[in-house]
């Protein structure tokens, strides 16, 4: 028996599922509310007598990568202002 993929993914108005790269459902508030859809689509599925797999995103994967770069340049960046830059 064949093992099905649900992925949740960040969709632009909120979270999205998809089921072996097909889009089912519709849009989700929160990332728990379509990991809720989820785990009912592969409930079904389960008992269908087949496997499942779901992936969501941890909270780091949300954010788009130029926030990421960004609170990553910044807490290593040193932090004088552009007058303190001035003086030396």
């Amino acid at each position: 028996m064949e093992r099905s993929v649900f992925e949740v993914v960040k969709a632009p108005l909120g979270w999205s599922v998809f089921a072996d790269n097909v889009k089912i459902g519709g849009v989700y508030e929160s990332r728990g509310a379509a990991l809720e859809a989820a785990v009912q689509a592969a409930s079904d599925t389960v008992t269908d007598g087949g496997g499942v797999q779901i992936n969501v995103p941890g909270a780091e994967e949300e954010k788009p990568r130029w926030a990421v770069a960004f609170e990553i340049a910044s807490s290593i960046l040193p932090t004088r202002t552009a007058r303190e830059r001035g003086r030396r």
